[in-house]
């Protein structure tokens, strides 16, 4: 099932253009890397990906519904309180119960190898943490289409295996990584590059 394609997609902001992307056809199960440098556009692109941007030429087609579309940004955003709490959050706003909703907190908060943060209060945490808590919260709606913006930025060796691992895992989910450096080998099946329009700034 296609969940989304792009065709001839670019996106300019003040007739500048910042992305001119390749044709993308996403399908479940997918892991797709996206390469290229500062200013190619990877960000850009995740965003267009999750319905966030709006495009200036070219088609985007979805195959499945908003909500179930997931991006975890590069500086992710975590809700005051607890790490349980943050995590917990889109299960409770699908009103899961609280019993249910904990264990599956912990168990994805496990997976990624942050048993350790399940006491703590999210003010504190490294930047490579919320990279972690933010991941896991995203992990627990089980997402059609899941978009990393450096999910790996600030992780360590241990972190970055448990989250090749996590996402090799998700059958039914797409994952689309964006990142500037090479991703280990085998974190995603397939990568695309994308470059920097010519006569942007």
């Amino acid at each position: 099932m296609t969940i989304v394609s792009t065709h001839n997609l670019s996106v300019s902001r003040n007739n500048s253009p910042i992305l001119q992307a390749p044709d993308l056809e996403i399908t479940a199960g997918d892991r797709i890397g996206i390469a290229g440098g500062n200013g190619s556009g990877k960000t850009t692109l995740l965003r267009v990906l999750a319905g966030l941007e709006p495009v200036t030429s070219g088609q985007v087609r979805f195959g499945c519904a908003a909500h179930e579309i997931t991006l975890v940004h590069q500086q992710p955003w975590l809700f005051r309180g607890s790490v349980l709490a943050n995590v917990e959050y889109g299960l409770a706003a699908r009103r899961v119960g609280r019993t249910e909703r904990r264990r599956q907190a912990t168990a994805w908060l496990e997976q990624l190898g942050g048993s350790y943060l399940l006491g703590r209060d999210v003010q504190g945490l490294s930047a490579g943490e919320r990279r972690r808590v933010a991941l896991a919260r995203a992990l627990a709606i089980e997402p059609g289409l899941l978009l990393l913006d450096e999910p790996l930025a600030e992780i360590d060796e241990a972190g970055v295996e448990a989250i090749g691992s996590v996402l090799a895992r998700l059958e039914n989910t797409a994952v689309v990584i964006a990142s500037p450096v090479e991703l280990p080998e085998g974190f995603v099946e397939r990568s695309i590059e994308v470059v920097a329009p010519r006569d942007s700034a």
